[in-house]
């Protein structure tokens, strides 16, 4: 194996044409702005084909542990010990990816809230008309999440009387902020960045909202480990790093 990864890795370094494959990857939605760059450089380099689908956290779950087939997962640590548990994860093979941290998000033009200390996000929120957050129904937890956030900084109340779930992935919240449905909104900035007329007001600080890490690893059972080896391999690469940090970011342990 390390051999074929020494030849895959030289064809990436001369630029020749290996023989074609295709490999399948499912990914969380918070990775979809990283994902939907790092895989047209992939093909580019490799001159391999990858198809990629997105789903919430527990869609993905959901679909992995009823059988769905894949080569590589992209996936956040919550959902990982079910599908460690149900052996759907090729041993040795998981790594931390990248590490998205979460922010407010605004409309474009609007003035931008001091967010930086738990008092001034308060501030914010009161401040606040609506505040756009993820349903938990969608399958995600990080609105539920900051809620509990702010009940601990003792302004939970004020921010679910203020609160309009939103039934989908962040980029979804940034979207309706975007389009004047909420005032600001609490979200991955990942999912923020790509959002036509939102824009990053700042990001929250950990102690308050800790940054989600999102895995990649190879599925047990893969059509094709080796190419999908050598994707694992690509996500650690220089050149991965500069559009996972681009892409507002934070890269693994390389």
């Amino acid at each position: 194996m390390k051999c074929a990864k020494a030849i895959i890795g030289l064809a990436f370094a001369l630029g020749t044409q290996v023989e074609a494959a295709e490999i399948t990857v499912i990914s969380t939605g918070g990775a979809r702005a990283v994902m939907t760059s790092l895989v047209p450089e992939f093909e580019r380099k490799s001159g391999h084909k990858v198809g990629i689908d997105f789903g919430t956290p527990g869609n993905m779950r959901d679909r992995l542990l009823q059988g769905e087939a894949a080569d590589i997962a992209v996936a956040i640590a919550a959902i990982l010990p079910d599908l460690e548990n149900a052996g759907r994860i090729a041993p040795g093979t998981r790594m931390e990816f990248a590490a998205s941290y979460v922010g407010v998000v605004v409309r474009a033009g609007a003035p931008k809230p001091d967010v930086s200390t738990p008092d001034s996000l308060k501030q914010a929120v009161l401040a606040a008309k609506t505040v756009a957050l993820s349903d938990p129904k969608a399958g995600t937890q990080l609105g539920a999440t900051f809620i509990r956030a702010a009940d601990r900084l003792g302004f939970g109340a004020d921010l679910q009387s203020r609160t309009k779930f939103i039934l989908g992935p962040g980029s979804d919240v940034a979207a309706a902020v975007a389009r004047g449905e909420a005032d600001l909104g609490v979200t991955l900035i990942s999912e923020i960045l790509p959002v036509s007329g939102a824009a990053l007001a700042g990001e929250l600080p950990s102690s308050i909202m800790p940054p989600t890490v999102i895995h990649a690893f190879l599925m047990s059972g893969a059509k094709d480990a080796e190419t999908a080896r050598a994707f694992l391999d690509f996500l650690r690469s220089p050149d991965a790093t500069k559009i996972i940090e681009a892409k507002g970011m934070k890269p693994g342990p390389r």
